[in-house]
């Protein structure tokens, strides 16, 4: 691969940390104002752990020339980035272990995203700096899981509604 190849690698990179760590702070957000407090500061935290991350991504970018892509030109294995955490799978009464579950699955598409692009690069430098990344989202994804191992068990259902449905009349 060319240095171009390089570029999009990191440019690939930045944005998906950049978007990993906006959607932490949105759901933070959300979760402060519906008074789920350790789900809002559990998201608070990954987002500035997603911060550091991008800190680094970009320190190491900035001494390439990135392309400047365009929203529909990132190519992802879904629709979003690998480690933008879904809005429909928040919930506003979700439990510490739901939203830390959530970002496990999340530190392990981007291990699995960065990956990819480690094992099928041709440049040197994109499968080095590939396997770097993939090695921290791997080093993220294991203090979760030692994390949620010290987490009690959730209630059975946790995220029914207290209130009945309110019909217009």
């Amino acid at each position: 691969m060319s240095k171009q190849h390089l570029g999009e690698f990191l440019a690939h990179s930045v944005e998906l940390e950049s978007e990993a760590r906006e959607r932490y702070i949105e759901l933070s957000e959300a979760m402060a104002e519906h008074k789920n407090e350790p789900v809002a500061a559990f998201f608070a935290r990954m987002a500035d752990e997603s911060r550091l991350h991008l800190d680094e991504v970009a320190e190491i970018a900035a001494q390439y020339e990135l392309p400047d892509l365009k929203a529909w030109e990132y190519v992802w294995p879904e629709e979003e980035s690998p480690e933008a955490l879904s809005y429909e799978a928040a919930h506003y009464r979700m439990t510490l272990r739901q939203a830390m579950l959530l970002a496990l699955d999340n530190e392990r598409a981007a291990e699995r995203f960065y990956r990819s692009f480690a094992e099928s690069s041709e440049d040197e430098e994109t499968r080095r700096l590939a396997s770097q990344f993939a090695a921290e989202e791997a080093s993220h994804a294991a203090h979760l899981v030692k994390l949620l191992g010290k987490l009690p068990a959730d209630p059975a259902h946790p995220l029914e509604e207290d209130d009945a449905p309110h019909m217009p009349e």
